[in-house]
């Protein structure tokens, strides 16, 4: 058995698959694998830079390697997450995720197979993110 190794390496970071489905400059550096094995991505968020609403079908492990980023649930205050914060979203729970405007983040994206919802129902507050502009 091969072991598999990201090491988060910006310069080997590449385009994310849907621009549509964030805000501001973001790139993605994965781990190689096929598509029933957990995915786990490197992504850097330029400062202000963040995910649009979305709910995955599973627990979403965020590990914020690099800089100050933030997790939002609806009906709640930014959480900030310092360098080296980890966080588990559960599954089903509308959130964003990414960068703060200080500066930019490399956050770890952890996941297990399963779709994730770009088009969820969202509060009023966050209309604003809900469509790509």
């Amino acid at each position: 058995m091969k072991l598999q190794v990201l090491q988060p390496d910006e310069s080997k970071a590449g385009p994310v698959p849907d621009e549509a489905w964030f805000v501001g400059r973001v790139r993605m550096h994965a781990r190689e694998g096929s598509p029933d094995e957990t995915d786990i991505r490197a992504v850097f968020f330029d400062a202000g830079a963040h995910t649009r609403p979305h709910i995955h079908s599973v627990d979403q492990i965020l590990h914020f390697v690099r800089g100050t980023g933030f997790v939002v649930f609806p009906g709640e205050e930014r959480q900030l997450m310092p360098e080296g914060s980890l966080t588990i979203v559960p599954a089903g729970t509308l959130h964003m995720h990414g960068a703060t405007d200080d500066g930019p983040i490399c956050q770890l994206s952890i996941l297990a197979p399963g779709p994730t919802d770009w088009n969820p129902p969202v509060p009023d507050e966050w209309r604003q993110y809900a469509q790509s502009q």
